[in-house]
């Protein structure tokens, strides 16, 4: 009985032993493994980001952008402030509430960058572009359609709020954070929000 149990444990031995040849020889034969397939395109998603010639980018690791960045058009909104004087923007309170956008003046903005339909207006929301509590006037010149969807105006109102707190702690003058907003907020994004921690 003891034989016939040991030659059963032979076998198993065996055959444990050619199931591991087995596996080692497949892994061996060096059979190229299938190329990982690429995520299909989505139509009308912009697939390159926004154009940064000629910008100074802060050094750092950039972070993942959703969808398109949503950047003014500096002929239709260059930005307009009616005050340099930082003790005068600190000394409003924070988040101050800018005066309403009259309606006709909205209007006016959305219709000068092409959004008629309601449809269109939807995706948007009118904004600052040198916000209110940095001295931003309330002007056509200083208003925008920025987008919800993509990098845009949740970003954009982060970047409102970083400035501020850097203008107020003296960290840099009013004028450079008018200015940072004015010619490219996506940058001042970048550089205040993301390369500075706060992102």
């Amino acid at each position: 009985m003891s034989h016939i149990g040991g030659g059963h444990r032979g076998l198993a031995r065996l055959a444990g032993l050619a199931g591991v040849a087995l596996v080692l020889t497949a892994c061996a034969s060096g059979h190229p493994s299938a190329p990982t397939a690429a995520p299909p395109a989505v139509p009308g998603e912009a697939a390159g980001g926004p154009d940064l010639s000629g910008v100074q980018v802060p050094d750092i690791v950039m972070p993942a952008v959703q969808g398109r960045v949503s950047l003014p058009s500096s002929t239709l909104t260059p930005g307009a402030v009616t005050t340099t004087d930082a003790n005068t923007v600190c000394n409003m309170p924070a988040h101050a509430q800018a005066p309403g956008m009259p309606p006709p003046v909205q209007t006016a903005v959305l219709t000068a960058y092409g959004y008629t339909t309601a449809a269109a207006q939807h995706k948007y929301v009118l904004d600052y572009l040198v916000p209110y509590d940095l001295g931003g006037a309330t002007t056509q010149a200083n208003i925008w359609p920025a987008a919800i969807r993509g990098t845009g105006f949740y970003q954009k109102t982060q970047t409102d709020y970083i400035l501020r707190q850097l203008v107020c702690r003296r960290s840099i003058s009013l004028v450079t954070a008018q200015k940072a907003l004015a010619t490219n907020w996506y940058v001042a994004w970048l550089r205040y929000v993301v390369a500075g921690g706060h992102a």
